[in-house]
Order: structure tokens, then C-alpha cells, then sequence
């Protein structure tokens, strides 16, 4: 070999070589940069955040894959759909989570997801996103044994007659994540052909289009909005029922539906008559399971972890129906209180543990991922603890603004380090 063959070889292997000892740190950084930056409170057990599988990996693989092309490429959609009760409502812990994917890439959040008018119903709503409206207006919740036959994804819906009704929608409100859409799916029902929703829109009328098959009204913009101005043409005694807003744009990303109702259970959510045809429409790759508390909120001798688990087989099975290779997710029970009376008081709630442990159980039947909210958060009698930081309200048994925050940074952490190891990074 000729002498600058040689010098050209050796350069060569050392340039190599200097690669292979930087690309450890190199991934670490990396991965480090992919996660969120947690604080540090002496009673949370950092170690355990993480997704256990007590029964395979195989749907969460699949999972992974999709958003291994989506961040490597920008192509590919994802759609996520977490299911609760008034921890979901609240908006503050799903929105974390949008707002933590969207870290990830300028164009991985693309869609907002599942909007609904809460404040017809006189509940509290997201502080993410604004409906106000006008008019006359009725509703339900799917935590009502009656009314339910017009329920779908949203778990609530509101209805009118009143031809002066209207909605005002604003997407982007205190958010670092600027959403916006190119056409509304309004999801509802109207008693008559000739009533119909429409947009106004800088003076002009932008017409809906109804697509049977979903049972939802299509509305498209010019350009791209953050809100949107939207009016019912009623016949007289015609009434128009809304179940719920989808803002739509058509890129690809992730779209996270959230949809919560405070007092929910498992069998709230199975009395939803039209859930099975929304979940078709929304065709979720990953279900985040956070019903449970409300399940768990009576005396230990009436919570049966059996019924519990059935009840829970039924709603699996309708996300499996809309999509067989949905990853399942079921996010435990917090450390809660339990309100026994007057006789024995408030309690920690002893059927936390068993909730968790059902779940597990679920979790190996299915195949499924199980986040261990109860012993993460430190354990039974840990809400004291969290109470005692400002992370949990009076009633310990919710969260305030700050506390689901940083349960959202847990979670997404839990679920991005499992991604990073299942793809070797």
C-alpha cells in the first residue's frame, strides 16, 4: 500500500471511529430533548414512570412504526382518543399532552381534535378553546340514564328549536400551539331535511353539507381559520341536535380527541348510543382508557372489580370494531378520597388499588399498556402529599391547573421512553 494510501486509510478509520464515540452522547441528548423537564417533589416515584405490559407489545409496536414515519418523513396520520370523566372534561391534562406531542416537530400537531359547547350544558369547560352561543338551547349528558339515544364521542349533546340560535367558536386561546382548520364537521342530527347549519363568514354564507353516513354536517373555508361563526337555518317546530365540532384540515399529524364528562363511568359511556359511529370516524391508533374514579367511588363492598372488567370489555370492543389494531392505554386511578358519610367521613379510597390491579388484569387479556397513575403518584395517601404542593384541590380527588399539567409531562414521558426503547434510540 503506498504511503498516502495508507495516511488516507488510517484518517479514514479514525473519522469512523470518532463517530462511533460521540453517537452514545449524541442519542442521549437526543432523547433527552425529545422528553419534558419534570420538578422534583420527594414523594413521586420517578422510577416507576414508566408503561407496563403485562400481556405484549405487539399493537403498540404497530403504533410506534407510524409515528416512527411520521417524525422521520412528515407523512402518516395518527389518531388519538382519550376517554374520561371530569379529568378529561377539564382539559388541562389532555391539552398538556397535545401541547408535549407537538414539542416533538414545527408540524406533528396538526388537527385540535373533538370541541363541545360545555357551557350550554352549565359545566365548566376547556380554557383552551371558547364557544359562547345565543339562543335557546336543551342538553344531556351521557351520566343521565335518559336521553341518550342522540349521544356519540362527545358524551353530551345540545339541541334547539330557536331559529336565532348561534355559536361562536375560538380554536386558539393562552396556547403555544396555534391549531386551525379548513372545514368544520359539525356531528348531529336534525329533525327535518330543510334544517341545516351554516357559516357566516366575513358577510358571506359558506353552506353545510350533510353526510349521512356520519351523521355530521361538512362546512368548508376559503383559507385557513381559528374561528368560525356558526348558524342554524330552522324550519318552524324543526330542531337541530349537535353531539359535536371537529375541526378538520386534512394534514397529516397527530389529532388528539379528548372527550371527558364529570361524573362518568364505564356504563356513562356504553349507554352512548351513536359511539360506535363516531369511533369509525375518528378511527383511533391509540386509546387512552382514564375512566375508573367515578366506577370506584362507592363503598368497598359495592365495587365489583369482575362487573368492573366486563363493563370495560364491551367499550374495548367498540374501539377494537373501529379499528382492530388500536393500541389500548388505561391510566389508573390518582390516590383519591372517599366520602363514606357521616358516620365513618372521608376516607382514602381503598378500591384505587383495585381498580389498578383490574386494569393490569385487562391490560394482559388485551394486550394492552398500563400506566400506573396510583403508585407513580407516590401511593395510597399520596393526594395529602400532592394536596400539600398546590398540585390537588381541597377535595383531593382532583387535580389543580398545575397538577394535571404535570401529570400530562409524566405520561408523555412514560409513553415517548417506551417509543425511544421499542426503536432502539
Amino acid at each position: 500500500m503506498k504511503k498516502h494510501d495508507l495516511v488516507a486509510a488510517c484518517l479514514a478509520a479514525f473519522v469512523l471511529l470518532s463517530s462511533c464515540l460521540v453517537r452514545p452522547e449524541a442519542a442521549q441528548g437526543e432523547r433527552q430533548a425529545m422528553l419534558r423537564p419534570l420538578p422534583t417533589y420527594p414523594f413521586i416515584r420517578y422510577e416507576e414512570n414508566a408503561l407496563q405490559f403485562p400481556g405484549g407489545h405487539q399493537p403498540f409496536d404497530t403504533l410506534y412504526q407510524k409515528l416512527d414515519t411520521l417524525l422521520r418523513t412528515g407523512k402518516g396520520r395518527i389518531s388519538i382518543v382519550h376517554i374520561g370523566g371530569s379529568h378529561v372534561q377539564a382539559g388541562y391534562l389532555s391539552h398538556q399532552l397535545r401541547t408535549d406531542f407537538a414539542t416533538l416537530g414545527d408540524s406533528v400537531m396538526t388537527e385540535r381534535g373533538l370541541l363541545f359547547p360545555f357551557r350550554i350544558l352549565r359545566t365548566n369547560a376547556p380554557q383552551n378553546y371558547r364557544i359562547t352561543y345565543t339562543g335557546h338551547w336543551e342538553g344531556t349528558r351521557c351520566i343521565k340514564p335518559n336521553g341518550t339515544d342522540t349521544l356519540g364521542l362527545a358524551g353530551a349533546a345540545v339541541s334547539t328549536r330557536d331559529h336565532t340560535a348561534s355559536l361562536s367558536l375560538t380554536l386558539n386561546l393562552r396556547d403555544s400551539v396555534p391549531f386551525h382548520f379548513t372545514r368544520l364537521r359539525l356531528l348531529g342530527y336534525a329533525t327535518d331535511t330543510t334544517a341545516m347549519p351554516y357559516i357566516l363568514y366575513k358577510g358571506k354564507e359558506l353552506a353545510a353539507r350533510h353526510e349521512q353516513a356520519t351523521h355530521s354536517y361538512l362546512i368548508d373555508f376559503p383559507e385557513p381559520c381559528g374561528q368560525a361563526d356558526i348558524r342554524f337555518r330552522l324550519p318552524s317546530g324543526g330542531r337541530f341536535t349537535l353531539t359535536g365540532i371537529i375541526p378538520e384540515n386534512g394534514c397529516d399529524g397527530i389529532t388528539y380527541h379528548a372527550t371527558g364528562i364529570n361524573g362518568a363511568d364505564v356504563p356513562a359511556w356504553l349507554r352512548c348510543v351513536h359511539l360506535p359511529q363516531d369511533l369509525r370516524l375518528v378511527c383511533p391508533d391509540l386509546a387512552i382508557f382514564g375512566i375508573g374514579i367515578n366506577d370506584a367511588n362507592v363503598p368497598p363492598d359495592r365495587f365489583d372489580p369482575e362487573e368492573f372488567k366486563a363493563n370495560y370489555r364491551r367499550l374495548i370492543a367498540l374501539f377494537k370494531a373501529a379499528n382492530p389494531h388500536c393500541a389500548l392505554l388505561f391510566v389508573t386511578n390518582n390516590d383519591c378520597l372517599l366520602n363514606l358519610g357521616k358516620r365513618y367521613g372521608k376516607r382514602t379510597n381503598p378500591n384505587t388499588a383495585r381498580v389498578a390491579r383490574a386494569m393490569k388484569e385487562l391490560a394482559e387479556e388485551y394486550g394492552a399498556a398500563v400506566w400506573d397513575q396510583y403508585a407513580i403518584m407516590g401511593g395510597s395517601r399520596s393526594s395529602a402529599l400532592w394536596r400539600g404542593k398546590g398540585l390537588m384541590r381541597p377535595d383531593r380527588i382532583h387535580f389543580t391547573a398545575e397538577g394535571y399539567r404535570l401529570i400530562g409531562d409524566l405520561l408523555y414521558n412514560a409513553l415517548i421512553t417506551d417509543y425511544l426503547e421499542t426503536n432502539g434510540n
